[in-house]
C-alpha cells in the first residue's frame, strides 16, 4: 500500500520540499536522490491504510491528539534506560514496550508507549513509529534510533542516547543552579525593602514629622519613596506597569522572529552570560554531532539536526553557513573557523585534528568533554560574582534606608 512522504533536501544550490509516494521509506529516499536530492528529513505523513482506520474508529482520532502533547524529560530519560537495558538482556520489542506500558506512571508516555506498540504490531518500523511524536521524540532520537535498526544495535545508540540525554539535562540543570541562589537573593532583598518602605518609614516618618529645619535630603528622598510606594496612584500604577512591561517583553520575544533574533545576538555578547551559552551550545553541538556522526547520518543532515538542538538564533545561524560551506564542499574545521564569533580556535582546531586523523566520532566527544569543562567553571565565575553583588546590593540599600531613617535621631542628640 503506498504511503505518503515529506521530504526536505537541497537541489542544486537551493533548499527544496514537498512529498512523494512510496511504498516504504526507503523507496521513497531511492526516488529523490534518483531525481538528484540531497535529503535532509524524510518524514512518513499517511497512507490509504491509515486515513482508513482514523476515519472508521473514533479512538485512534484521539490519539492524534498524543501529537502535541509533551512528556517531563526526566520521565523520558527513565523510559530510554529502560528501554536500552531491556533491549540489551534480548527482549522481544513488543514484550518490551508491553512491559514498559505498565511500568510508566506518566499518561501522556503511557498512552503513546501504546500507540507506538500498536503500529509495531501492525508492521511499522520502530523508528518511524517514535517518529509519529516529534514532541516527545526528537530528531536526534529518531535518527540515532533509525541507525540502531539498521546496524542491528539499538542497544548500543540507546545508550548513546541515554548519554546525550543525561549530558542535556546536567547542563540545563548546572545553569539554573547557577542562577538559583543570586535570584533568590534579590527576591529577598526586594521583599525586605519592600516591607521597609511600606510600613517602617511611615512609623519614624510620624516621628520627625514637624522637626525644626526639616529633614536631611536622604532622609526626605526615602520618605518620598514610601509616600510613592503606598499611593495606590503611584506604587499601585508603577506595578502594573511593570508587570504589563515585562509580560508584554516576554511576548514579543517569543512570537518576534526580529526581535528575538537581535536579543539573542546581543545577549552572546555579554560578559560571562553570553560565555556560558556559547559553552554550553559548543559542547551540546559537538555531543549531537559525534552521536550521529557514529550512527552515519550523513554531514548534512548531522548539523541541521545538530542546529536544531540549540535555543540561541546566533549559534543557529552559524551552523546554516557551514552546512551551506560543506555543499560547496569546505572541509568543517576551515567552515568553523569563518564563523570564528561562535567558534573559538579550540573547536575548529580540534576538528581539524579529527579530520587529518580520521577519527572525527571520538574527536567530537573530546571536544564535548572539553566544552563542559569549561562551562562548568563559567558557570563557577558567575555564581562567584553575582553572589557577592546580591549580599553587597542588598546590604547596602537597606544600610542606606537605615541611616537615613536615623540621622534625624542624631541631629536631635548633637542639638541636646
Amino acid at each position: 500500500m503506498a504511503v505518503i512522504y515529506k521530504y526536505k533536501g537541497i537541489s542544486g544550490s537551493q533548499y527544496v520540499s514537498g512529498t512523494i509516494e512510496a511504498i516504504n521509506r526507503d523507496e521513497a529516499a531511492f526516488k529523490l536522490k534518483e531525481q538528484g536530492f540531497i535529503v535532509t528529513e524524510l518524514t512518513k505523513v499517511s497512507g490509504k491504510e491509515l486515513v482508513e482506520k482514523v476515519a472508521s474508529n473514533k479512538a485512534e482520532k484521539e490519539q492524534l491528539n498524543l501529537k502535541n502533547k509533551k512528556v517531563p524529560i526526566d520521565q523520558l530519560i527513565i523510559f530510554t534506560k529502560q528501554l536500552e537495558t531491556m533491549v540489551r538482556a534480548g527482549l522481544p520489542i513488543i514484550k518490551t514496550l508491553t512491559m514498559l506500558i505498565e511500568q510508566s506512571t506518566d499518561p501522556v508516555l503511557k498512552a503513546i508507549i501504546k500507540d507506538i506498540l500498536q503500529q509495531v504490531e501492525s508492521g511499522s518500523q520502530l523508528s518511524d513509529s517514535f517518529a509519529q511524536f516529534p514532541k516527545v521524540f526528537d530528531n536526534i532520537y529518531v535518527n540515532l534510533l533509525r541507525a540502531g535498526e539498521s546496524s542491528g544495535k539499538i542497544d548500543l545508540f540507546l545508550k548513546k542516547l541515554c548519554i546525550s540525554m543525561d549530558k542535556s539535562q546536567k547542563i540545563r540543570a548546572s545553569i539554573r543552579g547557577a542562577l538559583i541562589y543570586p535570584s533568590v537573593l534579590f527576591v529577598v532583598a526586594v521583599a525586605v525593602i519592600g516591607v521597609m518602605m511600606v510600613f517602617v518609614v511611615p512609623v519614624f516618618q510620624d516621628m520627625f514629622k514637624g522637626s525644626p529645619g526639616g529633614l536631611p535630603a536622604s532622609t526626605q528622598m526615602v520618605v518620598n519613596i514610601s509616600e510613592f510606594l503606598r499611593d495606590p496612584m503611584g506604587g499601585g500604577v508603577a506595578a502594573i506597569i511593570l508587570t504589563a512591561g515585562i509580560f508584554s517583553f516576554s511576548f514579543l520575544i517569543k512570537t518576534n522572529y526580529k526581535l528575538r533574533r537581535f536579543f539573542h545576538y546581543k545577549f552572546l555578547k555579554v560578559k560571562l552570560f553570553g560565555e556560558l551559552i556559547r559553552k554550553s551550545s559548543l559542547a551540546k553541538i559537538a555531543m549531537i554531532q559525534g552521536h550521529l556522526t557514529a550512527a552515519g547520518v550523513p554531514v548534512m543532515e548531522a548539523l541541521d539536526i545538530s542546529a536544531s538542538s540549540v535555543s540561541n538564533i546566533a549559534v543557529q545561524d552559524a551552523m546554516t553557513e557551514v552546512k551551506r560551506g560543506v555543499y560547496g564542499g569546505e572541509p568543517l574545521s576551515e567552515l568553523f573557523a569563518k564563523e570564528s564569533h561562535i567558534f573559538d580556535p579550540t573547536f575548529y582546531g580540534m576538528v581539524a585534528v579529527g579530520e587529518n586523523t580520521g577519527n572525527m566520532e571520538e574527536m567530537l566527544e573530546s571536544i564535548s568533554m572539553y566544552y563542559e569543562e569549561q562551562m562548568n567553571e563559567t558557570i563557577e565565575k558567575l555564581t562567584a560574582l553575582l553572589e557577592p553583588v546580591m549580599i553587597v546590593f542588598m546590604g547596602a540599600t537597606i544600610g542606606f534606608i537605615l541611616v537615613a531613617m536615623y540621622t534625624p535621631m542624631f541631629q536631635m542628640g548633637g542639638t541636646l
